[in-house]
């Protein structure tokens, strides 16, 4: 009587249906290569200005009002230490 069951181990016995294995083994990869790329993509989303040269035109402005108002300050002495063009 005991001959006639299948005793195998749990999960053994399940026949996985080979179309969604397939679509799933498809899917697990599509979000792995997701999860390598999303770091990346957040931190260029977060510095977007950075690279978009919003953050150099804002040290510069800062730069030119630092020489006027050292120029305002110390009247008509010439002061050669902050450099515009670079």
């Amino acid at each position: 009587m005991v001959s006639e069951f299948n005793i195998k181990a749990f999960g053994l016995n399940v026949i996985p249906d080979k179309k969604s294995t397939g679509e799933n083994a498809a899917k697990t990869i599509e979000k792995a290569m997701g999860a390598l790329w999303e770091p990346v993509l957040d931190y260029l989303k977060t510095n977007e200005n950075v690279f978009s040269g919003d953050v150099n035109a804002e040290i510069r402005k800062l730069n030119m009002q630092t020489m006027q108002l050292g120029t305002i300050v110390n009247g008509n002495k010439e002061i050669r230490n902050i450099d515009i063009q670079s």
